[in-house]
């Protein structure tokens, strides 16, 4: 198989319909349909039922397609860093963060750049669960994570970056707006929250407030991303629980924040990583971190 024919295949899997994707990948559709045949060939298996109305992918399509995005996705990432090194970039430092450590990741990436302008950082979005398994594989040099997703022991190394907090939000213009934090006026309000699968730290940290103040939520919706939150709240959806550096990070006119007093809504953040750091490039920017924060790493086991 080559790349041609897992683009191919990936698009007519995301769009099913082989037109549309051969528009996609600048191809006919006799040209598209041969690369999935000769795909379907070397795999020994059929990857879409097509009829003259439907396409749709077999259980064995289902199954390799995340193996074929991440081999392109691979190989694209492989291409692009070869380029670099063609170009003069002389390292590269892989790093992963949350979206509310992004005021952060931006501070540090600036300092960085400023005394080593041809190191390459790549960087990856993760929450929740993808997360904890980005850094249970050590696929990254540094994490910019909750303190509790750093696995307790001796494997990491973290150093604190910043401290945060749990606030109610209302869409703009809510007669609670502005007002004492009253749960009891919100008990027929529909609630948006976090996926509980995805974040259940979070969405255990949202329940354990709602049940100091004796608030039973009127769940409606759940998602995955603190911006699908934030924007369901903005639409007038309903109300939710989410961390303050929220606002700060995506669109957030349209809501209004409320503190929350009295129960532990505190969330701390830190880089970490791996203490056999080998990898010279990830050194100087653990320089770089230790510079920026004026700290000591610590290690775990930790303290939430």
């Amino acid at each position: 198989m080559d790349i041609a024919q897992l683009r191919c295949f990936i698009s007519i899997a995301q769009t099913l319909n082989f037109t549309e994707a051969a528009k996609q990948n600048g191809m006919t559709q006799p040209g598209i349909s041969h690369h999935i045949n000769e795909l379907e060939k070397q795999l020994e298996a059929r990857l879409f039922i097509r009829t003259n109305r439907n396409v749709e992918l077999t259980n064995s399509g289902k199954e390799f397609l995340p193996y074929a995005l991440d081999i392109v996705q691979t190989a694209e990432k492989a291409a692009f860093r070869v380029k670099q090194a063609e170009s003069g970039a002389l390292g590269h430092v892989s790093v992963s963060a949350v979206s509310t450590s992004s005021a952060i990741v931006s501070r540090c990436l600036a300092e960085f750049y400023k005394k080593h302008p041809k190191i390459f950082v790549d960087i990856s979005f993760t929450s929740g669960n993808a997360q904890i398994l980005a850094i249970n594989e050590n696929k990254y040099d540094f994490h910019f994570v909750l303190l509790d997703y750093i696995p307790a022991g001796k494997t990491f190394d973290y150093i604190v970056t910043h401290e945060d907090q749990l606030c109610l939000i209302l869409p703009k213009g809510h007669p609670m707006a502005g007002q004492p934090l009253d749960f009891s006026k919100l008990k027929d309000e529909p609630f948006i929250t976090f996926d509980e699968a995805e974040g259940p730290a979070l969405y255990a940290q949202i329940m354990n407030i709602c049940k100091y103040y004796n608030y039973t939520p009127q769940i409606v919706n759940r998602y995955d991303r603190a911006e699908s939150v934030l924007l369901s709240v903005g639409a007038g959806l309903g109300i939710s629980i989410i961390p303050k550096a929220i606002s700060s990070v995506f669109y957030s006119d349209d809501v209004a924040f409320v503190p929350i007093t009295g129960v532990d809504t505190h969330r701390t953040y830190v880089i970490a990583w791996h203490n056999n750091l080998h990898n010279p490039s990830a050194q100087l920017f653990l320089e770089v971190v230790k510079e920026l924060f004026h700290k000591e790493p610590s290690q775990s086991p930790h303290k939430a």
